[in-house]
């Protein structure tokens, strides 16, 4: 158990730590020194991504189960439903951010290139779920982790990790949001939650709902 614990929390570790360096104002002034400011979302993308290739790689599995839901059962298939509506969900959720093409750093390029004026990357965005939640693909991925039909020692301490690392990295991200926005994002702070709603956001989501019903139900009379 210990070999595949130490393994995987070094690499736990070590994805949280550079992911962490790498978002720092000095990281991103000395990158900004070196290459030009609108491939930052770009490289950072590319450099995340090989990371995680190369955590999974050298991932070491326990081989202690903690429960296998049997192919075909219900509750199979309901974890997979579940599952698949996390990740999709979590694409969906871009519709009302930043665009996920933005977020890779692909559209900052292409309008380079094409000599189009980029998007702000941070801007307030609270149409959809963002009304309720500020950060909602963040809360699919975390859906995400704890979803999967099969579940052993090691993907729970997968989960439990990228749980803490997302709440934390949302945390800061959404102080970074104060900082650049101001005071219309410290308002918007008040009115909703960071991942998940609270009660007084789901009493708002509710009486958004009746009053969408109401409307809709006016018009039909007309």
């Amino acid at each position: 158990m210990n070999n595949w614990f130490i393994t995987d929390l070094i690499i736990v570790l070590l994805y949280g730590l550079q992911h962490s360096l790498l978002t720092t104002k000095t990281a991103v002034k000395i990158y900004n020194k070196i290459l030009p400011e609108y491939t930052w979302n770009f490289v950072y993308s590319i450099i995340s991504v090989l990371t995680i290739f190369l955590g999974f790689y050298f991932w070491r599995p326990s081989e202690i189960f903690l429960f296998h839901l049997i192919p075909g059962s219900f509750s199979y298939h309901i974890s997979v439903v579940l599952l698949s509506l996390s990740l999709f969900l979590f694409f969906f959720c871009f519709k009302f951010t930043t665009s996920f093409w933005q977020w890779l750093g692909i559209v900052q390029i292409a309008n380079k290139i094409s000599g189009k004026k980029s998007q702000v990357y941070y801007r307030m965005r609270n149409q959809g779920i963002k009304r309720y939640i500020r950060f909602p693909h963040h809360t699919c991925l975390i859906f995400f982790f704890w979803l999967h039909p099969v579940m052993t020692l090691d993907t729970l301490f997968l989960a439990i990790s990228a749980t803490i690392y997302l709440y934390v990295g949302t945390y800061h991200q959404d102080l970074r949001g104060l900082r650049i926005i101001g005071k219309e994002w410290e308002d918007y702070r008040k009115e909703t939650n960071l991942l998940f709603p609270g009660i007084a956001v789901l009493k708002r989501f509710m009486a958004d709902i009746r009053m969408s019903d109401s409307i809709k139900s006016e018009g039909a009379k007309l």
